[in-house]
């Protein structure tokens, strides 16, 4: 376990960050948290890269070669919450506030982890750019991470990197399904309600037509990794209670594995149904090659190599071929719930795990 203090620093770093309600309605407060990490790495002597892509702040603590071993990423955006969940608390062993679990935690425990390793890698005499492991913290993995982690990737490619977002204590996460967003918009002729058999509703050719999807999505392993298909917005008319809808609009949201090709399961649904369909995003899938350092991870932390059915900024780096994993401390899958919180003693379980994971390789001939 990481001594005393450092646990205290831990839970008020990781509170201060909470009481920022940096959400993307609030794009200012996303800019506030970026500076407090700033202002943090000032004041411990760090430097750090400052970026700014289309309005989307990131940091980097890295070499200036662009090169290092080991990248430890996090995210310090979170998603919509009541204004009281911005008011960090402690009970039962848990520190609750949105983004306990989802991603503050991981922004405090970086920051700290790196100033104790960086302090004992000085001392031997080893400069920051000798330093073999770095940082990375973004500010839009809540809604979509293309210019946080996706621009990342071109200004630093590790030899591995660990996503501080998900996973367990005991679960080390190395394959993240991938995303098919869809809009599907039905089309048929108004009418006055009185006189149904003059129009055709277009809610009733897009309910045929989501009916039609679900066969397609038939697939029910025990471990549910297999595509699956939710209708998670509807629309139906202008509003009026006394008419034929001559339009109707949905969203999907497709998830797949690595075994699927998101193409080949456009065009299927295209030629399944009537409505018309437009591809919101498609989402790679997180696989990660085999890599001693997942084995090294797994060592220190005695986790098992697993998968997960959401998705992350992992898919990024893996994309272009950076092994890596997604990890973390236990939240109970409170993630985005009014009650989000953080298991306190799992946390300081993980920060020792990758201190000593990090030592081994940077003090480790």
């Amino acid at each position: 376990m990481p001594e005393s203090s450092i646990q205290t620093e831990l839970i008020n770093l990781t509170s201060e960050l909470i009481r920022i309600p940096s959400v993307h309605s609030r794009p200012t407060e996303i800019l506030r948290c970026a500076d407090f990490i700033a202002d943090w790495l000032r004041e411990h002597a760090i430097s750090c890269q400052r970026i700014d892509q289309n309005g989307v702040p990131s940091l980097l603590v890295a070499p200036a070669t662009s090169r290092c071993k080991v990248l430890l990423m996090s995210h310090f955006d979170v998603v919509e919450a009541e204004e009281s969940q911005f008011t960090p608390y402690e009970e039962d062993g848990r520190l609750f506030g949105r983004g306990a679990i989802d991603d503050k935690y991981a922004v405090a425990l970086t920051l700290i982890l790196y100033r104790e390793l960086r302090t004992r890698w000085n001392a031997a005499g080893k400069t920051d750019e000798e330093l073999p492991f770095g940082l990375l913290f973004t500010g839009d993995e809540e809604s979509g991470g293309k210019d946080g982690a996706g621009h990342a990737t071109t200004l630093v490619q590790p030899d591995y990197f660990i996503a501080l977002d998900g996973g367990q204590p005991d679960r080390i996460i190395t394959k993240e399904k991938g995303i098919l967003s869809l809009a599907l918009t039905a089309h048929g002729k108004a009418a006055h309600a009185a006189r149904p058999w003059l129009g055709e509703s277009g809610f009733d050719i897009l309910v045929e037509d989501y009916l039609q999807l679900k066969t397609l999505f038939t697939a029910d392993n025990p471990d549910h990794w297999h595509p699956t298909l939710v209708l998670s917005n509807c629309l139906a008319g202008n509003g009026s209670t006394n008419m034929v809808p001559d339009t109707a609009t949905a969203t999907l949201d497709i998830r797949y594995t690595e075994n699927d090709n998101p193409e080949q399961m456009l065009a299927m649904i295209r030629k399944s149904i009537r409505s018309d369909v437009e591809v919101r995003a498609i989402e790679p899938v997180f696989a990660s090659e085999n890599s001693p350092y997942t084995d090294l991870l797994a060592r220190h932390s005695g986790a098992s190599i697993s998968f997960e059915h959401g998705a992350s900024d992992a898919r990024f780096f893996s994309q272009i071929g950076i092994p890596g994993a997604v990890w973390g401390p236990q939240g109970e899958m409170s993630q985005h719930t009014t009650r989000e919180h953080l298991v306190i003693d799992s946390l300081f379980g993980v920060y020792e795990c990758l201190q000593n994971f990090l030592e081994e390789i940077a003090f480790t001939p």
